[in-house]
């Protein structure tokens, strides 16, 4: 594992997250708990469920503040070779990436974001995203989920680089999402083609656990990018 620099000289902090699991405080359970008090949960039901109540209980502030931070590590991240850059409209607490995708337009990476598609020759693996263009300001509708998504007159594009919305992560970029396996299909599908694609997840530091139960189907990330930081492990690590 290494830390990426935060653009200045120095190395981004990345692992003073809240949520670095410590054993030394059973609950009474028996089980383990973080320093916010969650207990350490041993399925992905459990901790999902324990993680999205963490997330619903950071302060709007905090939360836009975070999300401007991470505007800036984004783009010491994403390359300016990347051309088209995939991002998401936030629901239910999920780190906010208006800001980020502004200044990534600014700095000339065309935008696109997500829209629920289902392909009878995607191989068994359910539902998966493709990606519609989208413009800073440009009219959005809603989708499945009531997730904000361009009309179906733009076009799709292939993206260079995705930014994925997690419920929680930890330090080898397992991700959990909400277990309907659209990302883990599409990051799939995506480095199955021809074209290199970077994967990175964002999430407040809180969101970072010890350990996720990772199955055979569910695909790593590249990075994550947090408050904090950015933390990059070799995959397959």
């Amino acid at each position: 594992m290494r830390l990426a620099t935060n653009g200045q000289g120095g190395s981004v902090h990345f692992f003073s997250c809240h949520a670095a699991l410590v054993a030394a405080s059973p609950s009474t359970s028996g089980r383990p708990r973080n320093k916010c008090g969650v207990t350490v949960p041993l399925d992905k039901k459990s901790l999902r469920a324990q993680c999205l109540a963490l997330r619903e209980r950071i302060a709007p502030d905090d939360a836009k503040a975070a999300s401007l931070q991470i505007a800036g590590h984004l783009l010491n991240l994403v390359p300016a070779s990347a051309t088209i850059v995939a991002g998401y409209r936030s629901v239910r607490g999920e780190m906010d990436m208006f800001e980020a995708l502004a200044q990534l337009s600014e700095r000339g990476h065309e935008l696109c974001l997500p829209v629920v598609a289902k392909s009878p020759s995607h191989k068994g693996r359910g539902n998966f995203l493709t990606f519609r263009r989208w413009r800073i300001g440009h009219t959005l509708e809603l989708g499945a989920y009531g997730i904000e998504i361009p009309p179906a007159s733009e076009p799709e594009l292939m993206p260079d680089a995705v930014l994925v919305p997690l419920v929680a992560f930890d330090a080898s970029l397992h991700r959990l999402g909400y277990g309907a396996g659209f990302y883990d299909a599409t990051i799939h599908q995506l480095r199955g083609s021809q074209k290199t694609v970077q994967i990175i997840g964002v999430a407040f530091a809180a969101q970072q656990v010890e350990h996720i139960p990772a199955e055979g189907h569910d695909e790593k990330l590249d990075a994550v990018v947090t408050e904090k930081g950015v933390v990059i492990v070799g995959r397959g690590t």
